[in-house]
């Protein structure tokens, strides 16, 4: 049809509010104008509301995947061992980062779609001595939501730094930094947040900032090294490198409407979407992937059903209806689809998925009832 108009459901980028474009339309500014300096300090005060943390906040231009390598670079030495809790696609990146900065490996794997078993993390943490422990919060692979406020209790009590990875989970479910004793906290700019894609965002506690400081060995990466990045952080009149002016504005244009919304708020927005296209997903009799009770609110990863392509699904729901959802990742691939609802989706996005999924289904020989999954989600959604 050639009219743009398509409803982009992937568990990220997401879609992104009027108020952020609007913000992204307007001319290039300096980097040392007095404009930009202003809302980088406000996008660094917003940071920290958003992480509900009083530590050391940075804002970095580049994917989510350059706050993995940051808070690796920067804590781990040579020989430093550090326990990896894998449960997914994503988490697994942690132990090639360890490895390639020199760190030594210990894995705690679990099956993809299972949580992550604390009791087995604290047994593990008992054995012998690590310099960190890293926990994917939500893998993006599989669905799960790991209990990052557990491990973080368990972590307490040993002297490794906990090290979270939040990309797909902040701004949509909570996530209480300093509460939950999490030191290094990283995140991207292009999913619940609702920013585009391009920028890392992190906090470190006073205990990872002394680890740092205290390093025998320099950074091996130039870039993610904190140490050069803080000045800028404390002032950013200074200069490191030049960061995405456009990007960082729309940063602070995001980070603003999530607090005008309101952090409670906005948990319970995701709650309840979450909830209606999980319901609305099962009454097609499709089966969700992760374990009940540890699905995250920010993408609902259902089973292709026998006999249906889940290829064929996805581009019926691109081509024909212009419903835009995600296949599944790694081993998942083929088996399973990825929809997001995170950051400013809204309950006539939901409508609008479903019901392309549905008609996708219903062509494809798929026995549906016409508005079976509208209808369940409606319920849901009246909660709004």
């Amino acid at each position: 049809m050639g009219d743009e108009r398509e409803l982009l459901m992937i568990p990220g980028p997401t879609m992104v509010s009027p108020r952020v474009l609007r913000v992204m339309a307007k001319p290039v500014v300096s980097h040392v104008s007095g404009e930009f300096v202003e809302a980088f300090r406000e996008a660094l005060e917003l940071t920290r509301r958003l992480f509900l943390s009083e530590g050391r906040v940075f804002i970095l231009s580049g994917s989510g995947t350059l706050g993995m390598e940051a808070a690796i670079a920067n804590v781990v030495e040579p020989g430093d061992r550090v326990l990896c809790v894998e449960n997914g696609f994503f988490g697994e990146k942690f132990k090639d980062l360890v490895r390639a900065h020199g760190g030594e490996v210990d894995r705690l794997t679990f099956e993809w779609g299972e949580p992550v078993d604390v009791g087995l993390v604290r047994e593990r943490l008992e054995e012998k001595p690590y310099k960190a422990l890293t926990v994917e919060h939500v893998d993006t692979s599989t669905g799960i939501a790991n209990p990052i406020d557990k491990v973080g209790e368990a972590a307490r009590d040993f002297d490794a730094l906990y090290i979270v990875d939040t990309v797909c989970g902040i701004g949509a479910m909570p996530v209480k930094v300093d509460e939950w004793g999490i030191d290094v906290c990283l995140t991207g700019s292009q999913k619940a947040i609702g920013a585009p894609p391009g920028l890392t965002l992190l906090t470190f506690s006073d205990d990872a900032w002394r680890v740092v400081e205290g390093r025998e060995t320099p950074v091996t990466d130039y870039y993610a090294d904190l140490r050069r990045w803080l000045p800028v952080m404390e002032n950013p009149q200074r200069y490191f490198a030049t960061p995405s002016v456009p990007l960082l504005l729309a940063l602070r244009e995001a980070l603003r409407i999530v607090i005008e919304e309101g952090l409670e708020e906005r948990w319970k927005r995701h709650e309840v979407i979450a909830e209606a296209v999980r319901r609305g997903v099962q009454s097609l009799g499709l089966t969700l992937f992760p374990r009940e009770g540890y699905r995250a609110n920010s993408l609902t990863v259902p089973e292709a059903p026998e006999g249906v392509a889940e290829q064929e699904v996805r581009r019926l729901m691109r081509e024909k209806y212009r419903v835009i959802v995600a296949g599944g990742l790694g081993r998942l691939a083929g088996r399973t689809f990825r929809i997001g609802h995170m950051g400013t989706v809204t309950a006539n996005d939901v409508v609008a998925t479903l019901a392309a999924l549905e008609m996708s289904l219903m062509e494809l020989g798929y026995p549906v009832e016409a508005g079976t999954a509208v209808g369940e989600a409606e319920k849901q959604l009246t909660r709004l």
